[in-house]
């Protein structure tokens, strides 16, 4: 009898077993590729959201500059390389749109800034109305 207690108790204190370490280490790789998946894609949105307060504020820059009178009150691609620098690695291309309304003196202005992010085409586009009488 004394020596069936004493084979217990060595099998019970020998540490984890090999198959108990290969189970633990397969959770914790799971765990680390599911967390890579989740940081990707919280970078990506981060990219995106940068790329868009870019977007926004070029087109700030094209309303304010036709709203005082920096550029002309009329349909045109506008070059903004000199007056804007973008946060982002990215190329804006901007536009203003004017149409007149029906008051004399009275326009509705766009100004869209468009670029490229990653694959995705986005567009930010501001409407706004000027008076010149």
């Amino acid at each position: 009898m004394v020596v069936s207690l004493n084979r217990r108790r060595q099998r019970f204190e020998g540490g984890f077993s090999l198959l108990e370490a290969v189970d633990a280490l397969t959770i914790f790789g799971l765990a680390t590729i599911v967390a890579a998946g989740f940081l990707d894609a919280q970078m990506s949105a981060a990219r995106r959201m940068e790329a868009r307060a870019d977007l926004v504020r070029a087109a700030e820059i094209v309303l304010e500059s036709v709203r005082g009178d920096v550029l002309p009150l009329e349909t045109a691609l506008v070059d903004m390389t000199a007056q804007f620098q973008p946060l982002t690695a990215i190329t804006v291309e901007t536009r203003v749109e004017v149409t007149e309304r029906s008051l004399p003196g009275l326009f509705e202005v766009t100004a869209e800034a468009k670029a490229m992010v990653r694959t995705e085409d986005m567009v930010v586009s501001i409407t706004t109305m000027v008076w010149r009488p």
